[in-house]
């Protein structure tokens, strides 16, 4: 039983309501959980998760194990790196998580840079959904970067590169939809109205949802989650096939279908933030840093390039 695999099913859990969407947020097989589970249950004697609730929930003893785990795998990984410098040619994996908003072209455009720049250095990059897992992994050094929104912490470093621009998206079934047009300007009066419509929400571990989340309680608004669905894409489409408005970033708009019937409505700077870049470990490795510090310049040269920032 690999103990990765078991912290990552423990610390996952607290954030799911059964063991199916723990494995499908890890991307594992429903039956391989449950089995890693049984086998550490059975390996400690204890009840490591109460399946019989609905959130499912993490037991004393599964919550003491997943403290244990996680300073565990500190104390590994810091033994890993104050060995590295001994190793002839410090051949070693960077571990590069990211949010799912993190577009594909990105990572063919950093990677082989990387590659060539850190010749004895490998690569593994690590999706993950939840900002609350990301935090975890960053924490638990299970990471060595971690590309999407800045996660905050005493021993965490940030390197901003921008703030995306948040749109509502009305499909074409919403009573406030607007014929004709794309682009809607935002009003208080508007964001009221779609309030008491039905909304496609990403699911409450999204980072990027507690901030919208935020907005509306600001603004003493509830609204009526008719869909949550862990997945930035998937919620696009429900909302532009006319299950519900829903609050998006710029890039998922590229690739929605130029013929579909929708208003975008771009929220004011002043009014929601998300600042979005690369977070590193203050203890990381120098080797970390400097490919932090890469990663950085050539995302900043790209957003440049795309005219998302100014030099």
């Amino acid at each position: 039983m690999k103990q990765d695999v078991l912290y990552q099913i423990l610390t996952t859990a607290e954030d799911c309501q059964t063991v199916s969407d723990i494995a499908k947020k890890l991307f594992l097989s429903q039956p391989y959980v449950s089995q890693v589970l049984s086998k550490a249950e059975k390996k400690y004697n204890v009840v490591l998760l109460e399946r019989r609730t609905l959130p499912i929930e993490l037991t004393e003893a599964g919550r003491t194990l997943c403290d244990g785990l996680a300073k565990l795998h500190s104390d590994q990984m810091k033994i890993e790196q104050d060995l590295r410098r001994f190793t002839e040619e410090e051949q070693s994996y960077i571990k590069i998580g990211f949010s799912p908003i993190w577009a594909p072209g990105e990572s063919r455009k950093i990677i082989p840079v990387l590659q060539k720049q850190f010749e004895t250095t490998r690569f593994e990059l690590i999706k993950t959904f939840s900002i609350n897992s990301a935090k975890r992994l960053i924490d638990n050094r299970m990471v060595d970067i971690y590309l999407g929104p800045l996660l905050r912490g005493e021993n965490l470093k940030n390197f901003f590169l921008f703030q995306p621009r948040i749109f509502l998206i009305i499909p074409e079934t919403s009573k406030l939809y607007q014929e004709g047009k794309r682009d809607v300007p935002f009003s208080q009066q508007l964001l009221m109205d779609l309030s008491e419509e039905k909304m496609v929400s990403l699911s409450d571990d999204s980072g990027f949802q507690k901030t919208v989340d935020h907005l509306l309680e600001d603004q003493n608004l509830s609204v009526n989650k008719s869909i949550k669905v862990n997945d930035y894409e998937v919620a696009l489409q429900m909302a532009v096939g006319g299950l519900g408005w829903t609050a998006t970033l710029e890039y998922m708009l590229p690739d929605l279908d130029p013929d579909l019937k929708y208003n975008q409505v771009e929220l004011p700077h002043t009014l929601i933030q998300s600042d979005n870049g690369l977070t590193i470990h203050m203890d990381s490795n120098d080797r970390a840093k400097e490919v932090a510090q890469v990663i950085t310049r050539l995302m900043k040269d790209d957003l440049v390039a795309r005219k998302l920032i100014k030099e």
